[in-house]
């Protein structure tokens, strides 16, 4: 496969699909975008007329027999992904999903061991990790040693609070601030040792879990506090939605300090000196004129694509993905006090 293009297949043409990640794979140069398949005939034609796919399918079982693609993009909602991730794993296809991958905790872990058995590269769209002002000053803090205390805060507005910003099919932490929980994660490394958290519905009638705040310890030495709030100071797109509002995180070690904030102001402090803003030469790539590249975005594809052709498995791979849901389920126990 080094010598040629790394063949894709969609299954989703959806907003999603369409908004971030089509766009980042299509640019890629030694990618193929084979084939890719839709419930909605016309959305499937629309949209492989803008990205040049040359085939569309309404069955992906058949079109995943008929392309045999090297790698699945599968970007669908998580109440009707884990059919089509199943099947595609069983028949040995290499497998990117989104965040949140799933409806249950079991369900991922289900996931993760048919990815085991039968030898899948597998990975879940945890683009914050990805974000080229992220890991670059993350590596800058990690010169001088390891990380000895990160934070995230994921904080949205909510407009209407008679109108639950999430469905009901997932909680809030699991489904929208499973981004935050994964980041802290990988910025301090190691397993949790212990979770000390506070889980409160504000404003809202019924069980919202709109702000919580832990504390957990790693194995690593470091200490991590997260904060998601959805009744704090972003913007809300429209009547009970939330907007992307603000995500921050904060990274230090010996006497350097990181602050990351994609949308805004990333810049680095050390040893008491001035702030060093910033800029796309330290990452060593294009820093990007669109939303997919300086989120993330165009990077965690990248990636993926990478580890496919290299035939190595993702740092968050499926199995990973089980620990950041498993830390979920530790931060509303702690806030229990059944930890």
């Amino acid at each position: 496969m080094s010598e040629e293009r790394v063949r894709v297949a969609f299954i989703g043409a959806g907003k999603q699909a369409n908004w971030r990640h089509y766009p980042s794979v299509a640019s890629l140069p030694d990618v193929e975008l084979v084939a890719l398949c839709d419930r909605d005939a016309e959305r499937a034609s629309q949209t492989a007329q803008r990205w040049g796919v040359p085939k569309t399918y309404e069955d992906y079982q058949q079109m995943l027999v008929q392309v045999e693609p090297d790698a699945v993009y599968i970007i669908m909602g998580p109440d009707a992904i884990h059919e089509p991730v199943t099947y595609a794993l069983r028949q040995g296809h290499n497998v990117f999903i989104e965040k949140p991958p799933g409806l249950t905790l079991n369900q991922i872990k289900l996931l993760a061991y048919s990815a085991e058995q039968n030898g899948c590269i597998t990975m879940v769209g945890f683009q914050r990790r990805f974000i080229p002002a992220m890991t670059a000053l993350k590596a800058r803090v990690e010169e001088r040693g390891p990380i000895h205390s990160a934070s995230v805060a994921n904080l949205k507005s909510t407009r209407d609070f008679e109108r639950p910003a999430a469905t009901g099919i997932l909680d809030q932490l699991t489904s929208d601030g499973m981004h935050a929980v994964d980041n802290l994660r990988w910025l301090c490394g190691g397993e949790v040792v212990r979770v000390s958290s506070s889980v409160r519905t504000l404003y809202a009638p019924g069980p919202v879990a709109n702000a919580v705040m832990a504390q957990v310890e790693f194995s690593s030495g470091a200490v991590g506090q997260l904060n998601y709030d959805l009744v704090n100071g972003g913007s809300a797109l429209g009547e009970g939605a939330t907007a992307p509002g603000i995500f921050r995180a904060e990274v230090h070690g010996r006497n350097i300090s990181a602050f990351v904030d994609a949308e805004r102001d990333s810049y680095i402090v050390a040893d008491s000196g001035e702030r060093e803003v910033f800029e796309s030469s330290v990452f060593g790539q294009p820093f990007g004129e669109t939303p997919e590249h300086w989120l993330g975005f165009w990077h965690e594809s990248r990636y993926f694509i990478d580890c496919v052709r290299e035939k190595q498995q993702p740092h968050c791979n499926f199995a990973d993905t089980v620990k950041t849901w498993e830390l979920i389920e530790q931060i509303y126990a702690a806030a229990r006090g059944q930890q």
